[in-house]
């Protein structure tokens, strides 16, 4: 697992490209402006016109004026700068809809107004928090996600992913929890009712290798692990 990359790290990569994208196009269009506006000032007063007249003439250059010369040229750079980004993107974009691997440790998560409920399966049992969960660091988590009433959105921006909680379906997230033991909150990013503003869980990332002891060893120690955690934490 430790050649899975995780999706916070996949996602900074596109933001950095696509700002860095954003940014020259931006400052290529600001000085195209500025030229512009000196090349074509006029140095003669304008006739009075109305607004339906100006209005007219401006439909007309935007409706039935052929691109030609540098319009044409606009054009085909940004075709091809949206080719290019659609080309170069695409495996990081499919990579993030997939769990990497199938050794990923599976939190089942049930959306409720207002609030998140989540389930381990332990030895066959099913051990369930409520508002809280707790997660091994560096390790593959796939989320299992659906919602018991109305339609919600699990994520958290740690994460830099989200996934529909819909009623009837189950949806699947994957991410890589960070190396570290940290807390931080995830929320509910759909508009579900009058208290979704608080809607969040807390998520609670531990030392691996404690976790998966406490795990290992049954249903009533791992609960009674994940609940002396938690009670850190409130």
């Amino acid at each position: 697992m430790n050649d899975i990359i995780p999706t916070y790290d996949v996602w900074w990569s596109l933001f950095k490209l696509f700002t860095t994208v954003g940014l020259v196009i931006a400052g290529g269009v600001t000085l195209f402006y500025i030229y512009t506006l000196f090349r074509y000032k006029s140095d003669t007063t304008p006739e009075d016109v109305s607004l339906r007249e100006a209005a007219t003439g401006i439909r007309r250059i935007l409706i039935e004026t052929k691109p030609r010369g540098v319009t044409r040229v606009i054009l085909l750079l940004t075709g091809v700068v949206v080719f290019t980004l659609i080309v170069t993107t695409i495996d990081e974009t499919i990579y993030l809809e997939y769990t990497p691997t199938e050794d990923a440790f599976p939190v089942w998560v049930t959306g409720f107004q207002f609030g998140w409920e989540f389930e381990y399966e332990v030895d066959g049992e099913t051990v369930k928090t409520v508002g809280y969960v707790v997660l091994p660091a560096d390790t593959v988590i796939e989320f299992k996600v659906t919602s018991r009433d109305v339609f919600h959105t699990f994520g958290a921006a740690e994460f830099k992913v989200k996934v529909d909680a819909i009623p009837g379906i189950l949806n699947t997230m994957w991410t890589k929890t960070p190396p570290e033991p940290s807390v931080f909150t995830a929320y509910c990013y759909e508009l579900c009712g009058v208290g979704h503003s608080f809607m969040t869980a807390k998520v609670i990332v531990v030392d691996k290798d404690e976790f998966f002891q406490a795990y290992n060893a049954g249903p009533e120690k791992f609960k009674a692990y994940i609940e002396e955690v938690a009670a850190k934490y409130r």
